[in-house]
């Protein structure tokens, strides 16, 4: 009797360890899917660092339309460049945004190949370091070259930050989910704050307004 109550409790570890393994391999595979941009730990990221190298993968599914075709995957970033209008410290004027902003081309890429070398969904893989922190506008983008051959693409925006506060985990979410994420107007940290204090940062200039 004991040995088989001791039999039954081996085999009841070595299910949940597999059952264990199994979700992890799902999620793996699960995020190994997504079209964006991930840090070593594939954490997607919103909030990347300036000077860190992430992994970044656009990723096709649709077999129908890509089936023995050459097709070319690529992705660009446009910093969007910001002037703060500058407030003296005694001053009571709400923030009103920026004197002027300006775009400039951060980073661009792309890779050729033909998706009869490889099973579906394929994932082409790139990787890419910001430069500068501030907004910039992205898109994801797929063309297949014969004639008459289809495209596709999405976009986006998100804030590069030169540092996040203690209070952020190192994928830009708040170890508090109470808290909302905020980067200052110069995007030299992003920190984490009340809904409250929020808005009085923004409107006393500290953080740019939303948008």
């Amino acid at each position: 009797m004991r040995s088989t109550i001791i039999l039954i409790l081996i085999f009841s570890v070595v299910i949940l360890k597999s059952a264990f393994a199994y979700h992890e391999v799902r999620e793996e595979l699960e995020i190994s899917q997504m079209t964006g941009i991930f840090n070593s730990q594939m954490d997607w990221i919103m909030f990347p660092l300036v000077g860190e190298e992430y992994h970044l993968q656009v990723v096709l599914r649709d077999k129908s339309q890509y089936e023995n075709a050459n097709v070319t995957v690529g992705y660009g970033f446009n910093l969007v460049e910001r002037i703060p209008n500058k407030l003296s410290s005694d001053s009571k004027t709400p923030f009103m945004g920026f004197k002027s902003t300006h775009s400039t081309s951060a980073s661009r890429d792309s890779k050729t190949i033909q998706t009869n070398q490889y099973k579906f969904p394929i994932i082409v893989n790139f990787t890419i370091t910001f430069e500068k922190p501030g907004p910039h506008s992205y898109s994801y983008f797929d063309h297949m070259i014969e004639s008459g051959g289809s495209s596709s693409s999405s976009g986006g925006g998100l804030f590069v930050v030169s540092k996040y506060s203690k209070a952020m985990e190192n994928d830009g979410v708040c170890k508090n989910p109470n808290l909302i994420p905020l980067a200052k107007h110069d995007f030299s940290t992003l920190v984490c704050v009340t809904s409250e204090t929020h808005h009085k940062l923004i409107t006393r200039g500290w953080a740019p307004l939303p948008g």
